[in-house]
């Protein structure tokens, strides 16, 4: 896999299979830079059937769920293009990436982002791999735009009580 510096919702990742998508995404990243755009990074296929497992850490709180692939066969997914929204599917790999989305939160003292998880679907018990941490993220999995600002609110609440301020006279308008 390759994906292009400053690019977001599956634009510019390739899934390099062969020596010709190889040569195409080579020629896209010299288009990218020629246009000052420099920088790329490049990971090994993980086999997950396109489903991407996404832990949105707000505050002391992490909610999960599934971005799937909308059509059968695609291995890059995202929401924009047609993925799927699923909170329910595959429950025990949601848990895990919770716990690990948790530790990271712990270890980095992140207080707000979406992590982004794949599973090998290959293996029997797979373990969560890091893909990536956003920070500007999309809503749509959370319910839409006022229910991120609710749960934003609540965890604001909470972080306020924790630090010593009143968090009764923080309203969301």
């Amino acid at each position: 896999m390759i994906k292009e510096d400053q690019r977001h919702e599956a634009e510019g990742v390739s899934l390099v299979e062969d020596s010709a998508s190889l040569r195409q995404a080579l020629n896209r990243l010299e288009r990218q830079e020629t246009a000052g755009l420099w920088g790329f990074v490049s990971q090994d296929y993980v086999s997950c059937g396109g489903n991407v497992l996404r832990a949105v850490i707000m505050g002391r709180s992490v909610i999960t769920y599934w971005k799937r692939p909308g059509r059968e066969g695609d291995v890059i997914t995202t929401v924009s293009k047609g993925g799927l929204i699923d909170h329910h599917w595959r429950l025990d790999l949601q848990r895990k990436a919770e716990s690990q989305a948790l530790a990271l939160a712990d270890k980095t003292r992140i207080n707000l982002a979406a992590v982004d998880f794949l599973f090998s679907l290959a293996v029997e018990d797979p373990e969560p791999l890091f893909l990536e941490i956003n920070y500007f993220f999309g809503r749509r999995g959370l319910g839409g735009t006022m229910d991120y600002y609710r749960l934003l609110h609540g965890a604001v609440l909470v972080w306020l009580s924790e630090a010593g301020f009143d968090s009764a006279r923080v309203r969301l308008v």
